[in-house]
């Protein structure tokens, strides 16, 4: 008997495949408890052209007082935001009529199906600094971003956070729910109004 438990023991040490799942802890600065898959027995991302995950921790899903995923007949119902077209099949973008967060200059809002998939803010001029202080706040968060000097993305594999530093000084930042966005073509995204 026990050489069949030191065996066991033994295949399932040396095994190639976790026997256990394995799962990572944290806790953020609320206190609210989260547990995050790791290893290889992670969730697959949805659509295979979305850059491979890069966030050490799952993103944020909400911001100026919206959560990817809201529903869109509460939105239109609350009247935060001026219809301002479709883009594609069941996609509905708003212009935010609400008030915008300290510092920002537009808002906009895409619902697909029904459902918020997309929150883009531009906000003002932060000079040169603000820009470095942002991705520097950003990355002791979740870890270093992919992209350039003007450009910083971080992707859990379900969210998306994009900060683009404009050529014209401010700051937009993008908040994307993949699930939802992902049957839109990249002509399709490229069709959402410019601030």
């Amino acid at each position: 008997m026990r050489l069949i438990i030191s065996v066991v023991a033994i295949l399932a040490i040396c095994s190639p495949t976790p026997v256990f799942a394995q799962v990572k802890q944290w806790v953020d600065e609320k206190g609210t408890v989260h547990y995050e898959a790791t290893g290889p027995g992670q969730p697959k991302t949805i659509n295979p052209s979305q850059p491979k995950p890069n966030a050490r921790r799952p993103l944020e899903r909400n911001h100026a007082g919206l959560t990817l995923g809201d529903n869109e007949a509460s939105f239109t119902a609350a009247k935060k935001g001026d219809y301002a077209g479709k883009i594609g099949p069941d996609g509905n973008y708003y212009r935010y009529s609400g008030t915008l967060p300290e510092g920002a200059v537009n808002m906009g809002d895409l619902f697909i199906a029904g459902r918020l998939a997309l929150i883009m803010i531009e906000y003002r001029d932060f000079g040169l600094g603000g820009w470095e202080q942002l991705i520097k706040q950003t990355s002791e968060k979740y870890g270093a971003p992919q992209g350039d000097t003007a450009t910083a993305v971080w992707n859990d594999g379900t969210t998306g956070l994009t900060l683009k530093h404009e050529t014209s000084g401010n700051i937009t930042i993008w908040l994307e729910d993949f699930a939802a966005t992902s049957r839109y073509s990249e002509q399709e995204k490229a069709a959402l109004p410019k601030f």
